[in-house]
């Protein structure tokens, strides 16, 4: 089963520490990393582990860490097309300490050029996902999705006044505590999008239960409560687990259970992808 995914590569350099140095201190680590990152780019890696083959439109350049990119998402399984036309992915700099909370430094590739995908490029596809970043690609693509009547999924991370064009063409938003939308009331924020046409509106906030309204009616979905190791890259897996969930059948919520249990599994193991062994193994 074929998905897309379109939005925000990095490469994130991760560095473990005791405890996160507050204004001019220093820390030593005790490991350091280097992977690919990023909310599409693992959100795609996510949907690949779970079963689904995920195509991800995003610049990443033919400099050394673009190529280092490309490498790490078609090891995982990614396909990739790339819309940069020069340079290399945003560096990130994640801070991780000892209770599993992380910190990160990026610029995410703000004001990078980038192209446009192949008009062919959500060909046979069940889904597409998108997340903020590259909107004018992503609101492009989720229009011709929308034509096509696939499901459009929003990681809806925090609010860019640019977003409310993107919006309109999202069939099911899946968002973080740190998404609001300018003048409407937090606690509405749910009725506010399923209102305004979205079938699916779903808010996670940590290990709290993940709150959806869903044609009309609102759910609180458990999330399920694990010792954490690592937070990085939760939201993100989270999201393509939802995503593969809807492409391969699943009615919206058992998708998102299925996502929460999936973004359970993946702050109990270290890195982002330290779970993906685990879901290989699972029937």
């Amino acid at each position: 089963m074929r998905v897309v995914v379109c939005g925000l590569t990095t490469v994130d350099l991760i560095q473990t520490v005791e405890r996160a140095p507050g204004p001019n201190e220093k820390a030593s680590s005790t490991s350091a990393v280097l992977d690919v990152g990023g909310p599409a780019a693992n959100a795609a890696r996510a949907a690949a582990a779970l079963g689904v083959r995920p195509v991800l439109v995003s610049p990443i350049g033919p400099g050394l860490f673009g190529r280092l990119a490309r490498e790490w998402l078609e090891d995982a399984g990614v396909a990739v097309v790339d819309l940069a036309e020069d340079g290399d992915p945003s560096i990130s700099a994640v801070t991780l300490d000892a209770a599993g909370n992380r910190s990160v430094v990026s610029s995410n590739n703000t004001g990078r050029r980038h192209g446009f995908p192949p008009p062919d490029v959500l060909d046979g596809a069940a889904a597409l996902l998108v997340d903020g970043h590259l909107l004018d690609v992503q609101i492009a693509m989720a229009r011709t999705a929308l034509g096509l009547g696939l499901p459009v999924v929003l990681d809806g991370g925090s609010f860019k006044r640019e977003i409310a064009g993107l919006l309109p063409h999202v069939t099911h938003g899946v968002l973080s505590a740190d998404f609001h939308l300018p003048d409407v009331d937090d606690g509405l924020l749910l009725e506010t999008l399923a209102w305004k046409g979205m079938r699916l509106a779903a808010r996670s906030n940590g290990e709290r239960p993940i709150e959806a309204i869903y044609d009309g009616r609102s759910y609180s979905i458990e999330v399920p409560r694990v010792d954490v190791v690592d937070t990085l890259g939760a939201g993100d897996v989270l999201h393509g687990a939802f995503l593969a969930g809807l492409a391969q059948g699943s009615e919206p919520l058992a998708a998102l259970r299925a996502a929460a249990e999936a973004a359970s599994s993946s702050v109990a193991a270290s890195g982002a992808m330290g779970w993906a062994g685990q879901a290989a193994t699972k029937p």
